[in-house]
C-alpha cells in the first residue's frame, strides 16, 4: 500500500503533467487517463521520451481537429527529431481528412484526391523517416477503407429508400430525378439530419459552459468591499448627501447614469441646487467640455453674500475716513474662516469617481483625457484610507504622438497612432510639495510646463470655483502625459508622463514612496525650508540621496540655481518671471530625461502598486477571469498570420458569404436563361444559396476553439464579467493589429499618391494598371488584417443565418441573437449592415430585435442616423453627443452601419414620446479605399437605407468644401426624394463642422441663401433621375434652412495632440443635442416606431434596396399591418350595422305584412342610435389607436365607406319594404273582391248560428247544416265572380324574342326548340377569335383556359336567371312581359363581360341558343306562377281554401260561452305558420352571428378568410375543389361559407336544433307577453262589449314586429261572446304551450333546406368585398372594402399555369409567378402594343396599373406545392404540359403540404 508521502508525490507529478496539457488548451481530465493507459505516462518528464509512433497512438483519441495541433505542440518542446517529423507531416498544406462521412461520389473522389496528395508530401518531406512514410501509408489505407465503407452504407440507404418509393407505384420521372439527385449530391436528407444533430450537440456543449470558478467568490468579495466602503466618514456622507449621491455610494453608479437621456440634455443653463451638479458634470464630460471642472452652484441665500451686502451698507453709513476703511477691513477678516459657499469642483469630480463603478470610471477617465485633463492615478479611499490604483480605469485611453528616436546613427521620427497609453513605456516626472503653505501653486507650474496656452490640465487654487477647503483631494496622485507632435517647438521630444501628488508629501508617505520608485525625475516644491520639521527634512534628504534626479523648487528663495551639473538641482522661484522660470525648468527636465532613466508603463507599475498594498481595480476576480479568457482567445488569434485570421478562424464571413450575397441579389434581377423559365432561374439560385449555407455549416461546425469559447463565455458569465471581457478583448485585439495596419496604411497612401502623380504626368497606362492592382491587393490585406469584436459577432450572425437552413427550434440556436441583444442593452454597438460585404443579414438583425423585445418589451424608438463623407468626424460627434463608442477595430473608420441603444429617463419618456434613441452610424461616403470596389450606387443605397430607417438624419459636412457638399447633398437629396415617393417623411439636420467661429455668423445669411439654392438645384436633378415632378427641396421634406442647419467650430483649440477640445465645440454639441431632442419631441407619433415595427421597416427598406427600382419595390409592412387591423375593425363595424338593419328589416317586414305600415320614410331613424354608436367607435379608434397617425390617411375613406354601406343597406331595406308594400297594396286590391264575399259569408254564418242557437246539435249535425249552406254559397259566388284574364305566355315570349333578334328564321327555331333540352356549351359554335383592326385574325389559338372561362360566364348567366325567377316565385308574383326582357338583359350582360383585350369572344349563335334555352325553361315556371296567382285571387277558389276556418267560426258561434278553448285553438292555428317562419328567419341570423363571432375564418378581414380557404383546400386535397376555386372564385367562396355553416350546424351535436329552440323560446315568450299585456288592457274595459275584438287588436299590435299575423285574418273569430278574458289568457297559455311542444318536435328533424333565407348568404354578403382578379395570374383581390381606395393587392400570387396560360405557339404551361416576374428583365406583351418590361407593368394601363404587385423573395410554397402535387390533373384540365420552358423545378417537388400550410400561418 502506498504511503501518504507517495500519494502526495504522485498527485504533485499528475498536477505538473496536467498543467502541460492545459497549457496547450487540452482537457487534462480527458487526456491524462488516455496518456496513462495508452503510453503509460505518469509524469511530465516522460513526455521527453515519446517518439512519433507514440503520437500516432494518441492521435486516434482526438475529438476535435484543433487537438491535433495542440498535441503536436506538446511534443514539439520535448524532442527535436520528433518535432521535425511532426512539423513536416502535420503542417503540410494537404492534411489527411479525418475518418470521413461520405454520402455521395463527389465527396469520395475528393477524399481520394487528398490521400493522393498527402503521401508524396510525407515521402518528400526533409528529414522524413521510413517509419513516418510507413505510418502515412497505413493511415491512408485506413482512411480509404472508411470512405468506401461510408459510401456503400449511404448507397444502401439510398437504394432502400428508392425501393420504398417504387413500391408505392412506379414513377419513371421521379426515379430519374432521384438518380440525378444522387449524382449531384442532393439526396442527403439523412446526412442533413445527422449533421444537424452534431451541430446541436456542439451548440449545447458551447452554451453549457459552467460559471467560471470564483464568480460567486467574486460577487461576495465585491459586495464585502462595497460594504466596507459604505462606512464612510461623516464629512463624506454630508458631501454625498448635498450632491444627491448618497444612494450611489460606493460604486453603484453605472453607465446607465451616463448614457441615459435625462432632462439636462434639454437644458443649456447652469445647475441650481447642488444635487443637480453630478448630472451636469456628467453631461459636460459627455460633450467633451474642457471647462467641466469650473462647474459650480452658487447659492444667493448663503450668509457670505448677506455679509458682503451688509458690509457695503455700512460703507455708506460711516464716514469715508481712512481709519474707518481699515477698521472695516479688520472686522471683515474673521469671515475668511467661514465655510465656502459651494462644493469644490474637484470634490465633485472625485465624489462621482468614488460613486462610479469600474465601467463608468473608465468612461470618465477617457473623457477627461480627451479634454486634456489630469487623471487619478492613486486614489485614497475616504472610508477605508486604503489607496486604489485604477489600472482598468485607465486602460481605454488612446493617444497619438510623434517622437524623435536618437538611438541610431540618424535621428528618426517614430509615430504612435491611437496607442493605448497604459501600455506606453514612458519616463515619469513626479511633482510633490513639501510644506504646508506654499506661495506658488505646484499644479499651476505643471500646467505652464505642459501647455504654452496655459491650459489647466491640473486643477489649482487659482482656477475658477476653487475653494480653500477640499475634502477628497488630499493624497490624490493625478497623472497626465505630454505627447509631442514631431515639431521643433515641442516642449519635450518624447512622450513623458507627469504625476502630481496633491497635499503635503509629509502626510502621504505611501504615495511618495511609490512615486519615487517609478519616477525618472522628481520635482519637489519646497516651502518654509527654514522652519521645516524633521520629517520634512528627512523626506527631502531621502529624495536628495535617491538615485533619481531631483529638482527642488524653493518658494522662499530668489534666483537660487545650484547643482546644474549634478542630478540634484535647486531653483529659487520667488519673484521669478514665469516665462523665464518655465524655460529654465523645461530645459532642466529635458536634459535630465536625456540621461539613461527607467521608463515605466502603467501596466508595468501595477506590480509595484500591489507590493505597496494598493488596491488594483484590475485585480477584481471578475476582471481577472475576463482578462484571462480574453488573453486565451487572443493567443488563438496569434497562432495565425494576421491577414489569415478571418479566413482560418472566422471563415463564414469571407468568400462564401460574399457569394451568398451575390446570389441573393440575383433574386431581384431574374433572367430567362435558354429554354428555362424565370422560376427555374429563381429555383436554381435558391439551390445555390442553400448549398452555400451548407458549406458554411460544414466550415463552422464543430465550432473552433475561438468561437466556442467566445460565445460560451458571453452566454454563461454575469453582466459585469462580460463587460470586462469585451474591454480586454478590444485592448488585446487592437494591440494585435494596430502596428501592422499602420504600416499597411502608409504603404497604401504612398502607392495612391504615386498613382495620382502618374495620372497627372500621363505615364504608361500598363504601369498604372500594375500599380492599381497592387493597390487593390493592399486594400484587401488592410481589410483582412482589420480584426475586431464586430467580426466575432458577425461570425455569430452568419452561424445563426446558416443554421436557419435547418429550421432548428433548438434553444441553443436562439442564444446567438440573445448574446447580441444583451450587448446592445449593455450599451455596446452592434453591426446592422456588414461593411465588408455591404449587405444586411436580415434574419440575424431580425432575431436581435426579437431578443430585444423579449428583454425590454416592444418599446418606442426614435432613430437618429448619421451620414457624411469619410473622416468628417461623424463618429466623434456622436461620441460627444451621446457618449457612444462607434470606433471599431484599431485605426479603422466605421464600415457598414452600426446601431446603439440609448435609454430615455422615465420622467422624459412621456414628454418625448419614446423610450429609447437608436443611433445608426454609417461608413463614410466616398471612401478612398472603396473607390475601386464600390460605385456611386453603393453610396446611394447606404444613404437611402439610413435615411429611410431614421426619424432624423444628421448630414455631416466638413467645412465649406464645395466638392464635398456637392457629393453628400446630392446623395442625400435623392434618398429623401425616394422616401417621399414611398410616403415616409424623415427629418434632416445639416451639420457643418470645422467652421470659423467669427465668419460663421457673419456669412450665415448669405451662406443659407446659397445652400437653399444648391439644395433646390440638386432636388431638380434628383427628380429627373427618379422620374418625378419636384422643383424645390422644401417640396420633398419639411426643411428650414435657418433652423435645421448647424455650424460647428473647430474640434481642437490648438494643434493636437496636446490641444484641448474647443469649448465652443462642446456648446455646439449641447445645442445640437437639445435641438435634436426638441425636434424628436415634435415628431408625429406615426413616425415613432416600436422595436417590432422598426424591425419590419428595416426589412422593407433592405428588400426594396436589393431591387433596382427602390420606389417600385418598397413594401411598407407597417402600413400593411395597420391597414389589415383597420380591415378587421371595419369588418366588425359593418357586421354590427348589417346585423342591426337585418333586425329592423325583419320587424318592418312583419309590420307591412300585418298591414300596420304603409310607408318607410322614418327608416333612418330606426338605425340612428346604432349608427351613432358605431361612428363614435370609429372616431375613438382613429383618435386613440397607437398607429393613429398612420391610420389618419384612411379615416375619411373609412367613414365614407361606412356611410355608403349604411345608405346602401337602408336603400335595399327601403326598396324591399316598398316592394312589399306595393305587393300588399296590389294584393289588397285583388283581395277587395274576396273580402266582400268573405264579409258576406261571415255575416250569413253568424245568422245561421243564431237560428240554430238553443238546439242541442251534435257535431255531425252541425257539419251537415254547414255543408248545405256552404255548397249553396259557393255556387252563387262562382256564378257572380269573373275569373282573372289568362295570358298566352308562349305567344308573348315568341313575340319578344322575334323583336329582339330580328332573325328571319327565329320563329322556326323557337318552335323547334325541345322543351326538355338543356344548354350545351359548344366552343366551336359559341366562341370566335377576334380580329386586329377589324380584319386581321388573331393567330393565337383558343385554349382550354379560354373555354373554361367562357363556360364559367355561361354558368353565371344561368345561375343569375334561375335566382331571379326563384325570388319571383317566393314573392308569389304574377307573370309579366318584363320578365322576358330581364332574361335578355342578363344574357347580354354576360356576353359583354368578356374583357376587351381578350383574344376571343362569344358568337351571335351563343346568344340565341342560350336565350332560347333560358326562355323555354322560364316559360314553364312562369305558367305555373300565373296559374297559382289566378287560383289565389279567384274568390271561389280562395273561399274554398278557407272552408275549415269558416266552419270553426260557425262552430264557435253556435257554442256561445263555451267557445273559449275553441277560440284559443283557432287563434293558435293562425299563429303557428307565422311563428314557424319567424323562427327560421331569426335562427338564420343567429347562426350567422355565432359564426362571425366565434370562428377565426369569419372574425377578421377578407384576407384572413382567403387564407382559411386556402388552408381548407390543402387539407381536403381535392382537385375538383381547387378547380372550382380557380375558375369560379366567387362561387367557391359562397360554397366554402355554406360548407362551414352546414358543418357547424349539422355536425351531430344538435347545434341547429338548439339554435331553433332558442329562437322558438324567445318568440314564444314574446307571444305569451302579448297575451298577458292584451289581457291586462282589456279586462278592465267596462265601456266595451266587443272585448274579444279589442283583445285581438291589442294582441296583434304587440306582435306587429314579431310575427306575420295580420289583424284582418282574424275577422272570423272577432265577434265571439267571450267575457272571461282572464280565462281566455289561461286557455291561450295552454294552447300555446301545446303548439310550442308540437313545433319543437317538428324542428328537431329540420335541416337548413327549410330556411327561407339561408344563414350563409348573410356571411357571403358581409364578406363580399372586392372581386377584381390579377390580370396576370387570376388571383382575387382580398380587400374587405368594396370599391376601396388605392391599388388592388392580395396575399398570394400564383403561377400563370393556373389560368391555363401557355408559352406562345406551344402547349407548355407557364409556371412563372407575377411577384417573380416584376423582379425580372422579362417583357410583357399585350395584344398589339409594344412589349414593356414587367418591372414597368403599370405603364400598360388598366387593369394592370390598378394593381400593386411587389417582388416577393419568400418561398411562396403554397401554389408551388399545388402545381407539383396536381401536375397531371392540371395538364388534363388545360390540355397542356409542364415541359420545356414550363418544366416544374425540382425544388418545387420537394415542398411538402406541411411547408405549404406553415407558410399560410405566417401570412
Amino acid at each position: 500500500m502506498a504511503s501518504q508521502g507517495d500519494t502526495k508525490e504522485w498527485d504533485a507529478k499528475a498536477q505538473l503533467l496536467a498543467k502541460e496539457f492545459e497549457k496547450e488548451g487540452l482537457d487534462a481530465g480527458y487526456w491524462l487517463p488516455k496518456a496513462s493507459q495508452i503510453l503509460g505516462i505518469k509524469c511530465r518528464e516522460a513526455l521527453q521520451h515519446l517518439e512519433y509512433e507514440d503520437y500516432l497512438k494518441l492521435e486516434c483519441e482526438v475529438r476535435h481537429p484543433w487537438e491535433k495541433k495542440a498535441l503536436q505542440k506538446l511534443l514539439k518542446h520535448t524532442d527535436k527529431v520528433s518535432y521535425i517529423n511532426v512539423e513536416s507531416i502535420f503542417h503540410t498544406e494537404h492534411p489527411l481528412p479525418k475518418p470521413p462521412i461520405v454520402t455521395h461520389l463527389e465527396e469520395f473522389i475528393k477524399t481520394l484526391q487528398q490521400i493522393k496528395e498527402h503521401i508524396p508530401a510525407v515521402t518528400d518531406a526533409p528529414g522524413s523517416s521510413a517509419s513516418a512514410v510507413h505510418e502515412a501509408k497505413k493511415k491512408a489505407t485506413l482512411t480509404s477503407s472508411l470512405a468506401i465503407y461510408s459510401l456503400l452504407q449511404s448507397l444502401q440507404e439510398w437504394a432502400e429508400n428508392l425501393l420504398q418509393k417504387l413500391s408505392a407505384g412506379p414513377d419513371c420521372e421521379r426515379l430519374e430525378r432521384d438518380l440525378h439527385s444522387l449524382i449531384s449530391g442532393c439526396l442527403d436528407d439523412k446526412c442533413d439530419e445527422q449533421r444537424m444533430q452534431n451541430i446541436l450537440r456542439d451548440l449545447e456543449d458551447t452554451f453549457a459552459t459552467p460559471e467560471a470558478p470564483g464568480q460567486s467568490q467574486s460577487k461576495s468579495e465585491s459586495n464585502q468591499a462595497k460594504e466596507n466602503e459604505a462606512t464612510a466618514n461623516q464629512e463624506l456622507l454630508q458631501l454625498l448627501k448635498c450632491l444627491g449621491l448618497e444612494s450611489h455610494y460606493p460604486r453603484k453608479m453605472g453607465m446607465g447614469d451616463f448614457h441615459t437621456i435625462c432632462k439636462t440634455f434639454l437644458q443649456d443653463g447652469q445647475p441650481s441646487p447642488d444635487a443637480e451638479l453630478p448630472l451636469y458634470l456628467l453631461q459636460s464630460l459627455l460633450t467633451v467640455d474642457n471647462q467641466v471642472r469650473y462647474l459650480t452652484c452658487w447659492d444667493d441665500s448663503n450668509p457670505k453674500f448677506e455679509n458682503l451686502t451688509q458690509t457695503r451698507a455700512k460703507k455708506h453709513q460711516h464716514s469715508d475716513s481712512i481709519e474707518q476703511f481699515f477698521d472695516d477691513l479688520e472686522e471683515a477678516t474673521p469671515e475668511r474662516a467661514s465655510r465656502d459657499s459651494h462644493v469644490h469642483p474637484m470634490d465633485l469630480q472625485m465624489a462621482i469617481f468614488h460613486c462610479a463603478d469600474d465601467f463608468l470610471r473608465q468612461t470618465l477617465a477617457t473623457k477627461l483625457a480627451f479634454c486634456q485633463l489630469a487623471l487619478p492615478l492613486l486614489v485614497p479611499n475616504p472610508s477605508t484610507s486604503r489607496i486604489e490604483f485604477p489600472l482598468y480605469t485607465l486602460s481605454q485611453i488612446q493617444r497619438s504622438w510623434e517622437e524623435v528616436d536618437k538611438s541610431g546613427k540618424e535621428a528618426q521620427t517614430k509615430s504612435y497612432s491611437n496607442k493605448l497609453i497604459f501600455q506606453a513605456q514612458t519616463p515619469i516626472v513626479s511633482f510633490i510639495r513639501i510644506g504646508s503653505l506654499a506661495s506658488s501653486s505646484k499644479s499651476q507650474l505643471l500646467n505652464a510646463l505642459l501647455s504654452k496656452r496655459k491650459h489647466d490640465t491640473f486643477f489649482h487654487r487659482h482656477c475658477r470655483g476653487s475653494t480653500r477647503e477640499r475634502l477628497l483631494m488630499e493624497g490624490l496622485v493625478e497623472i497626465t502625459w505630454y505627447c509631442p507632435r514631431g515639431s521643433p517647438d515641442d516642449t519635450f521630444e518624447r512622450c513623458v508622463a507627469f504625476c502630481n501628488l496633491h497635499g503635503d508629501a509629509r502626510d502621504h508617505g505611501a504615495q511618495l514612496q511609490f512615486l519615487q520608485e517609478i519616477s525618472a525625475v522628481n520635482v519637489a516644491l519646497v516651502c518654509e525650508l527654514e522652519h521645516m520639521d524633521n520629517s520634512g527634512k528627512n523626506l527631502l534628504k531621502g529624495l536628495w540621496q535617491s538615485q533619481r534626479p531631483l529638482v527642488c523648487l524653493l518658494t522662499e528663495n530668489e534666483n537660487v540655481t545650484a547643482g546644474q551639473a549634478s542630478k540634484n538641482i535647486k531653483i529659487g522661484i520667488k519673484n521669478r518671471n514665469e516665462a523665464e522660470l518655465m524655460e529654465q525648468l523645461t530645459k532642466i527636465i529635458r536634459d535630465l530625461l536625456e540621461e539613461p532613466n527607467p521608463c515605466f508603463s502603467l501596466e508595468a507599475c501595477v506590480d509595484k502598486a500591489r507590493q505597496h498594498g494598493f488596491i488594483v481595480d484590475a485585480d477584481q476576480p471578475a476582471c481577472v477571469t475576463a482578462k484571462a479568457k480574453a488573453k486565451e482567445l487572443v493567443e488563438l488569434l496569434k497562432k495565425e498570420k494576421l491577414s489569415e485570421i478571418k479566413s482560418q478562424l472566422l471563415p463564414l464571413q469571407g468568400k462564401l458569404w460574399y457569394q451568398w450575397c451575390q446570389k441573393d441579389k440575383e433574386l431581384t434581377r431574374l433572367q430567362e436563361k435558354g429554354n428555362k423559365s424565370i422560376e427555374h432561374h429563381r429555383s436554381q439560385i435558391e439551390q445555390v444559396k442553400k448549398a452555400i449555407r451548407r458549406k458554411q455549416l460544414e466550415q463552422a461546425f464543430p465550432l473552433n476553439p475561438l468561437m466556442k469559447s467566445f460565445l460560451g463565455f458571453l452566454q454563461a458569465q454575469p453582466a459585469d464579467t462580460k463587460k470586462y471581457f469585451l474591454q480586454w478583448m478590444k485592448v488585446f485585439m487592437d494591440e494585435l493589429s494596430c502596428e501592422r495596419l499602420e504600416e499597411l496604411r502608409r504603404d497604401y497612401h504612398m502607392l495612391w499618391s504615386e498613382i495620382q502623380r502618374g495620372k497627372k504626368n500621363q505615364e504608361n497606362p500598363e504601369v498604372n494598371d500594375e500599380l492599381l492592382s497592387r493597390l487593390d491587393a493592399l486594400s484587401d490585406e488592410i481589410n483582412d488584417s482589420s480584426i475586431g469584436l464586430e467580426h466575432l459577432l458577425r461570425e455569430a450572425g452568419q452561424i445563426y443565418e446558416a443554421l436557419q437552413l435547418m429550421n432548428s427550434q433548438n434553444d441553443n440556436f436562439e442564444k446567438l441573437p440573445e448574446i447580441a441583444a444583451d450587448l446592445m442593452v449593455s450599451g455596446y454597438p452592434v453591426e446592422l449592415m456588414d461593411g465588408d460585404a455591404s449587405y444586411l443579414p436580415l434574419h440575424w438583425v431580425g432575431a436581435i430585435f426579437d431578443s430585444l423585445i423579449e428583454r425590454l418589451g416592444d418599446k418606442r424608438v426614435f432613430v437618429l442616423s448619421v451620414l457624411g463623407i469619410q473622416s468628417t468626424g461623424k463618429s466623434t460627434l456622436l461620441n460627444a453627443m451621446f457618449g457612444l463608442q462607434f470606433n471599431v477595430s484599431a485605426g479603422r473608420c466605421t464600415r457598414g452601419a452600426f446601431m446603439q441603444l440609448i435609454p430615455v429617463a422615465e420622467e422624459l419618456q412621456q414628454d418625448l414620446g419614446f423610450d429609447f434613441v437608436l443611433v445608426v452610424d454609417t461608413e463614410g461616403l466616398r471612401a478612398i479605399e472603396m473607390a475601386n470596389k464600390h460605385s456611386l450606387n453603393h453610396d446611394n443605397e447606404l444613404a437611402t437605407f439610413v435615411i429611410g430607417v431614421g426619424n432624423l438624419t444628421m448630414i455631416n459636412i466638413f467645412g465649406e468644401n464645395p466638392s464635398e457638399m456637392q457629393d453628400v447633398l446630392q446623395i442625400a437629396v435623392q434618398a429623401f426624394l425616394r422616401m417621399k415617393k414611398v410616403n415616409l417623411s424623415p427629418s434632416c439636420f445639416l451639420v457643418y463642422q470645422n467652421m470659423g467661429e467669427a465668419t460663421a455668423k457673419e456669412q450665415n445669411m448669405e451662406g443659407q441663401r446659397r445652400l437653399q439654392e444648391k439644395l433646390d438645384e440638386m432636388t431638380r436633378v434628383a427628380a429627373q433621375q427618379e422620374f418625378c415632378d419636384v422643383s424645390s427641396f422644401s417640396d420633398v421634406i419639411g426643411f428650414d434652412v435657418n433652423t435645421h442647419t448647424h455650424y460647428f467650430s473647430h474640434l481642437w483649440e490648438g494643434s493636437p495632440p496636446m490641444a484641448p477640445p474647443n469649448p465652443t465645440y462642446s456648446q455646439n454639441v449641447q445645442q445640437l443635442k437639445s435641438k435634436i431632442l426638441q425636434s424628436a419631441k415634435k415628431q408625429s407619433q406615426r413616425s415613432i416606431l416600436r422595436l417590432s415595427s422598426l424591425k419590419d421597416r428595416i426589412g422593407d427598406l433592405w428588400n426594396a434596396l436589393l431591387n433596382e427600382n427602390f420606389v417600385f419595390s418598397f413594401k411598407n409592412s407597417l402600413e400593411i399591418a395597420v391597414y389589415r387591423r383597420l380591415e378587421s375593425a371595419f369588418s366588425q363595424w359593418t357586421w354590427r350595422l348589417r346585423s342591426h338593419i337585418l333586425d329592423v328589416q325583419m320587424r318592418l317586414d312583419n309590420k307591412i305584412r300585418n298591414g300596420d305600415l304603409q310607408n318607410v320614410e322614418h327608416l333612418e331613424g330606426l338605425v340612428q342610435e346604432t349608427s351613432d354608436a358605431i361612428e363614435k367607435e370609429v372616431e375613438k379608434y382613429f383618435r386613440e389607436d397607437k398607429d393613429r397617425e398612420t391610420l389618419v390617411q384612411w379615416k375619411y375613406s373609412t367613414e365614407l365607406k361606412l356611410k355608403e354601406l349604411k345608405e346602401t343597406l337602408l336603400h335595399e331595406t327601403k326598396k324591399k319594404c316598398e316592394n312589399l308594400i306595393e305587393l300588399q297594396k296590389e294584393q289588397r286590391k285583388l283581395d277587395a273582391r274576396k273580402l266582400k264575399y268573405e264579409d258576406e259569408l261571415l255575416r250569413r254564418i253568424r245568422e245561421l248560428a243564431v237560428s240554430l242557437k238553443g238546439k242541442s246539435l251534435s257535431e255531425r249535425e252541425l257539419k251537415d247544416n254547414f255543408t248545405l249552406f256552404w255548397n249553396e254559397w259557393i255556387a252563387k259566388v262562382s256564378r257572380a265572380a269573373r275569373p282573372l284574364e289568362w295570358v298566352d305566355i308562349d305567344a308573348e315570349m315568341e313575340g319578344v324574342l322575334v323583336e329582339h333578334f330580328k332573325e328571319p328564321v327565329i320563329h322556326a327555331r323557337i318552335r323547334s326548340f325541345p322543351k326538355a333540352r338543356g344548354f350545351s356549351f359548344d366552343p366551336v359554335k359559341h366562341i370566335t377569335k377576334k380580329k386586329y383592326l377589324g380584319f386581321i385574325p388573331d393567330i393565337r389559338s383558343i385554349s382550354n383556359a379560354d373555354v373554361i372561362n367562357f363556360q364559367h360566364i355561361t354558368d353565371n348567366i344561368i345561375a343569375c336567371v334561375m335566382a331571379n325567377i326563384a325570388t319571383k316565385e317566393e314573392e308569389k308574383q304574377d307573370y309579366s312581359r318584363n320578365f322576358i326582357h330581364e332574361i335578355l338583359n342578363e344574357v347580354q350582360k354576360g356576353v359583354n363581360s368578356v374583357p376587351s383585350k381578350a383574344k376571343c369572344t362569344f358568337t351571335r349563335e351563343y346568344s340565341i341558343d342560350l336565350t332560347l334555352y333560358l326562355c323555354r325553361m322560364a316559360a314553364e315556371k312562369f305558367k305555373a306562377m300565373h296559374e297559382a296567382f289566378r287560383k289565389a285571387n279567384d274568390p271561389a277558389e280562395y273561399l274554398s281554401s278557407k272552408r275549415e276556418d269558416f266552419f270553426q267560426c260557425f262552430q264557435i258561434s253556435c257554442q256561445g260561452a263555451t267557445s273559449v278553448t275553441t277560440f284559443a285553438a283557432s287563434l293558435c292555428d293562425k299563429i303557428e305558420p307565422a311563428l314557424r317562419r319567424a323562427v327560421y328567419e331569426r335562427t338564420s341570423k343567429a347562426i350567422a352571428e355565432d359564426m362571425q363571432g366565434n370562428f377565426p375564418d369569419f372574425r377578421d378581414s377578407r384576407a384572413n378568410l382567403e387564407v382559411c380557404i386556402l388552408k381548407y383546400l390543402a387539407e381536403q386535397e381535392n382537385f375538383e375543389y381547387f378547380q372550382l376555386y380557380l375558375t369560379s372564385p366567387k362561387q367557391f367562396f359562397e360554397t366554402y361559407i355554406e360548407t362551414r355553416v352546414r358543418k357547424h350546424c349539422l355536425d351531430g351535436s344538435r347545434r341547429l336544433e338548439m339554435f331553433l329552440d332558442s329562437s322558438l323560446n324567445l318568440l314564444y315568450q314574446n307571444i305569451l307577453s302579448a297575451v298577458s299585456l292584451s289581457t291586462q288592457i282589456v279586462k278592465d274595459r267596462k265601456d266595451r262589449e266587443d272585448k274579444i275584438s279589442l283583445w285581438l287588436d291589442e294582441f296583434c299590435r304587440e306582435l306587429s314586429e314579431v310575427i306575420n299575423l295580420p289583424r284582418s285574418d282574424l275577422k272570423g273569430i272577432e265577434h265571439q261572446e267571450v267575457t272571461d278574458i282572464e280565462f281566455l289568457s289561461r286557455a291561450m297559455a295552454e294552447v300555446l304551450n301545446d303548439m310550442r311542444e308540437r313545433l319543437m318536435k317538428e324542428l328537431a328533424g329540420a335541416d337548413l333546406s327549410s330556411f327561407p333565407r339561408q344563414p350563409h348568404t348573410i356571411l357571403v354578403e358581409h364578406f363580399s368585398g372586392c372581386w377584381e382578379q390579377c390580370p396576370f395570374c387570376g388571383a382575387g383581390c382580398t380587400n374587405t372594402m368594396w370599391n376601396h381606395d388605392g391599388d388592388h393587392q392580395l396575399v398570394f400570387h400564383r403561377p400563370q399555369a393556373l389560368m391555363g396560360t401557355m408559352w406562345h405557339v406551344t402547349d407548355q404551361l407557364v409556371i412563372d409567378i407575377c411577384s417573380s416576374l416584376v423582379a425580372s428583365d422579362c417583357k410583357l406583351v399585350i395584344a398589339d402594343s409594344e412589349p414593356i418590361s414587367y418591372k414597368r407593368y403599370r405603364d400598360a394601363g388598366p387593369p394592370y396599373s390598378t394593381w400593386n404587385i411587389l417582388p416577393d423573395s419568400s418561398m411562396q410554397a403554397y401554389w408551388k406545392w399545388f402545381v407539383s402535387h396536381f401536375r397531371t390533373q392540371l395538364e388534363a384540365l388545360y390540355n397542356g404540359k409542364f415541359q420545356g420552358k414550363g418544366e416544374i423545378p425540382e425544388a418545387w417537388q420537394r415542398i411538402t403540404k406541411q411547408e405549404a400550410l406553415s407558410e399560410l400561418q405566417k401570412r
